[in-house]
């Protein structure tokens, strides 16, 4: 059997619908941007609670974040610095 390759999605919404949602989606965003401090102290909430009323869920999360810090971040960090050694030395 042939594979199909996934139909890409549009890029302009055709429904009223659609519109609305992806509007929404870009209001939330925009106003995410522009509160930073709400959107930490949100976050620092909802990490509480979670740690108080599902401490497995909340051990799942700290582990991802570990595992991306050290697969990601920290080799393109450990890269940049290398980099900026390499120029001083040059």
């Amino acid at each position: 059997m042939e594979q199909q390759e996934p139909s890409s999605p549009p890029t302009t919404p055709t429904t009223p619908a659609e519109r609305c949602y992806q509007s929404h989606l870009k209001q939330v965003s925009l106003y995410q941007k522009r509160n930073p401090e709400k959107m930490r102290e949100k976050c620092k909430r909802y990490m509480t609670n979670l740690k108080e009323t599902n401490s497995a869920k909340y051990e799942e999360i700290l582990q991802q974040k570990r595992d991306y810090y050290h697969n990601v971040v920290k080799p393109k960090k450990l890269k940049k610095m290398e980099d900026k050694k390499n120029d001083c030395i040059s």
